[in-house]
């Protein structure tokens, strides 16, 4: 079949021409140029979804990125905002100021302990208040924005750090380490004995760690008893300042005697399994007045503690 055509173009003048026309050339040049302009689009939209999806995965990570970052900031400035109170803590006075601080009751595994009375499992919450112990009240909602948080904590930072200066002496009689590194077994509050398995009120901590290891006096004070007791083994009782007194059990020696001085950080004994304890460990107690505080409320670095 001849496709082949001729295109006869007439002029004014009379005179005409005729043009070859070939369908089939005419068909192929129209269908590769088509088949161009269909590959060169859809090259030029695989290109922009690629360069889409780029940005898109791009923008992904970077709201994982920021939304890391928002929580990180967020747990340093709780962190901040709870070393401020430690601080406000030590230098507010609140230490002599016990009748207006609540009970805060805490439950836990146990490893020994002084010579606490042991209750029955059905006396009440209220028996704290006979046992002689405070804690800190429990904090307030936040509810300002983080803006105001980082502002309000900078200026109370500042009056601190003021006010510190002023105060060295008295916070040098003030217990702020941790006695031992190691691990809590038993921490402050209502537990069940590991002697006779009822409830008690344990009235300090227990610091688990290797017989020998050295313990160190948390502040400047004078020793008041450096001796063996039933119940608290080998102990040391040191006396600081505004009534506050701090107590150090089960100890498998004795670096020190009564009416000696020490300061913050000196060796004044050594971990030991002395007394009624189920393993060797530190019990670490704090009295003010007589009346027992969760010694976790002192340390103001408490990293050495697991």
């Amino acid at each position: 079949m001849n496709n082949r055509m001729n295109l006869m173009i007439f002029f004014a003048d009379g005179r005409s021409r005729t043009i070859p026309f070939c369908l089939k050339t005419y068909v192929k040049v129209s269908f590769t140029l088509l088949t161009v302009f269909i590959l060169t689009g859809s090259g030029i939209i695989s290109y922009n979804m690629y360069q889409l999806s780029s940005v898109r995965s791009s923008y992904t990570k970077t709201l994982q990125n920021m939304a890391i970052e928002k929580n990180v900031v967020d747990q340093r400035l709780k962190s901040l905002e709870d070393f401020e109170e430690k601080i406000s803590f030590f230098l507010s006075g609140s230490l002599s100021n016990t009748e207006s601080l609540n009970i805060s009751p805490d439950y836990s595994k146990a490893m020994g302990g002084g010579d606490e009375p042991e209750l029955g499992e059905t006396e009440g919450i209220e028996s704290l208040e006979e046992q002689n112990i405070f804690s800190l009240p429990p904090k307030a909602e936040v509810t300002a924005s983080k803006e105001e948080r980082v502002t309000q904590l900078k200026n109370r930072l500042q009056e601190l750090a003021t006010l510190a200066l002023k105060e060295k002496k008295r916070l040098d009689y003030t217990p702020s380490i941790i006695p031992v590194q190691g691990y809590i077994t038993s921490k402050f509050g209502w537990r069940l004995s590991p002697f006779t398995g009822k409830r008690h009120l344990h009235r300090g901590i227990d610091v688990v760690n290797k017989i020998g290891t050295p313990v160190k006096a948390t502040a400047a004070g004078k020793v008041i008893s450096a001796t063996r007791e039933v119940f608290w083994g080998n102990s040391i009782f040191i006396e600081h300042r505004d009534g506050i007194v701090t107590k150090y059990g089960h100890l498998s020696a004795i670096n020190v005697s009564k009416g000696d001085l020490v300061q913050r950080g000196d060796v004044i004994g050594f971990v030991g399994m002395s007394g009624r304890t189920t393993g060797p460990h530190l019990h670490y107690q704090i009295e003010i007045h007589d009346k027992a505080i969760d010694p976790l409320l002192f340390v103001i670095d408490d990293q050495g503690f697991n």
